[in-house]
């Protein structure tokens, strides 16, 4: 068996940043709220992957990164002692074309108050959510990330997702 060589490792590697970047960047944003501060975290977490040898590299590389991006935003949760919520201007990317007005207004309005809504949730509520539909993680991606088992994972996510459908519609959401 061959060693992988540096060419290989590079396209590895350029190949996981390609494939995890954006729902990393979206991941630390929502769990921080400042757009340098995720790409930083972002960057530490590929930097730490760069420095894995081959045979150091995780089976599970979301869940590895997930993980290492998750730490790092810890940590530094920790020094400033305050988590700023996300807003939907956090969402927003100025490379995507707007919808036209008459179309983006209500659903701006709509996915603003869907967000109100989820900082309303429990935080571990908030990172499920953000985990599973904001970086597409499976339940067995989440639970190597969180710690906690899939079939935990599945009813949080399952109440968070019910609270959030009945709160929607009592108050007259999805016309």
């Amino acid at each position: 068996m061959s060693t992988p060589t540096r060419e290989s490792s590079d396209d590895w590697l350029l190949e996981t940043l390609e494939r995890y970047e954006k729902p990393l960047l979206k991941y630390a944003l929502g769990i921080c709220g400042d757009r340098e501060l995720s790409k930083d975290i972002v960057q530490e977490t590929f930097v730490r992957l760069a420095s894995e040898t081959a045979a150091e590299r995780p089976r599970n590389i979301s869940a590895w990164l997930f993980t290492v991006c998750r730490n790092k935003l810890v940590d530094v949760r920790r020094k400033q002692f305050r988590l700023v919520p996300l807003t939907d201007a956090h969402l927003e990317n100025p490379e995507e074309v707007a919808p036209a007005p008459s179309a983006g207004i209500q659903a701006r309005e709509e996915t603003a108050r869907l967000l109100e809504m989820v900082d309303q949730l429990a935080e571990r509520e908030r990172e499920l959510i953000r985990l599973k539909f904001q970086a597409g993680l499976s339940y067995r991606e989440i639970a190597g990330v969180t710690g906690l088992t899939e079939g935990h994972i599945g009813y949080l996510l399952h109440h968070a997702v019910k609270t959030l459908r009945d709160e929607w519609l009592k108050e007259g959401g999805g016309r």
